[in-house]
């Protein structure tokens, strides 16, 4: 109905976003700066996410970020008030590990990451390494000269990593002057953002590297649908039948398009909303993928979208029995009677 139109949900008739929501059946949430900002629910995500179950729609986490173990992630879900499923929160963790199951990878993993990416490396049974060799007051080039490289790394990974240092760097792009070493990263994001500031994101360190050792990274978070796991593939999540949100261009909205999804940009503060429009204005059809069928400012707007949604069949112009809510009311007033 949308389709890379850049429509503006709370600005067209709200019996058309209805009809539009009644054919979703999974909804696919990007979390930091859709549902959380660091360890604070955005504004009307927690409700909005929490409606969408209601609504009996499957509603999933799919997240780039690797500070956290799948576990922690979970943890951090429930704690903020999002009823979360256990099997419904998905990482870039799985998606590297199932694809180092299936090269049938045997050695260590050095990992310019967070902590839970290692664990997470670890529990699937891979070796992960982090640099722990220090410059300790040596100038660069003789850091360089005595660096040691172990023979058994044949991979680097990059995620975000917000305690990255300079030694680190240096031996991820030394690791990768072997073509035999494996180049992944979680994902070509260049930065979070925080409002108005900015913390440089995975893409930021992997293009880094990128220009130096002049090999470009296999992306293992979105918008590799990998990240998905089997779900895609046995048929449990039906492409035409399922909502990408997110806030990234690169990331969410490109993954939505690759999978066959329907695509919704949320977020008014990191560039992505001008640089979509510009990319419309354009119409180059090679960036077109990109470009969002819907936007918000936020999830807020849902919890009336959703009073109102129209099931498959149902007449547009006819109100729904029961909104958001309704059968709750409708108990407690039998109840009284």
């Amino acid at each position: 109905m949308f389709k890379r139109s850049l429509s503006q949900l709370d600005k067209l008739p709200k019996s058309q976003v209805a009809e539009w929501l009644g054919g979703i059946d999974t909804i696919i949430c990007s979390t930091d700066g859709v549902l959380w900002q660091e360890n604070n629910p955005i504004e009307g995500s927690m409700e909005a996410f929490n409606a969408f179950t209601a609504k009996g729609k499957r509603s999933l986490m799919v997240t780039n970020d690797c500070c956290l173990t799948s576990s922690d992630l979970i943890q951090k879900a429930k704690c903020l008030g999002f009823k979360a499923q256990d099997q419904d929160i998905l990482s870039s963790a799985g998606s590297i590990s199932s694809y180092l199951i299936d090269r049938k990878f045997k050695k260590k993993v050095l990992v310019l990451g967070g902590n839970g990416i290692c664990k997470e490396l670890q529990k699937a049974g891979f070796c992960s390494v982090v640099n722990v060799q220090r410059p300790d007051g040596r100038n660069r080039f003789d850091f360089v000269m005595n660096l040691v490289l172990d023979p058994d790394v044949g991979a680097v990974l990059v995620g975000r990593d917000d305690s990255l240092e300079s030694n680190q760097l240096i031996a991820a792009c030394n690791y990768l002057q072997d073509p035999k070493v494996l180049f992944l990263a979680t994902c070509t994001d260049g930065f979070l953002a925080y409002g108005k500031r900015r913390i440089p994101d995975a893409g930021t360190v992997a293009a880094a590297i990128q220009v130096i050792v002049n090999r470009m990274p296999t992306i293992l978070g979105k918008p590799n649908p990998r990240i998905l796991g089997k779900l895609l593939e046995s048929g449990e999540i039906k492409p035409e039948r399922t909502l990408v949100i997110g806030n990234s261009l690169r990331a969410d909205i490109a993954f939505a398009n690759l999978c066959g999804f329907h695509s919704l940009l949320v977020g008014q503060d990191n560039g992505a909303l001008e640089e979509a429009e510009n990319i419309k204005k354009e119409g180059n059809e090679k960036k077109m993928k990109l470009v969002p069928d819907t936007f918000l400012p936020s999830l807020a707007p849902f919890l009336e979208l959703l009073s109102t949604e129209v099931k498959p069949g149902q007449k547009s112009g006819k109100k729904p029995q029961e909104t958001l809510g309704g059968s709750e009311k409708q108990q407690k007033q039998s109840e009284k009677k």
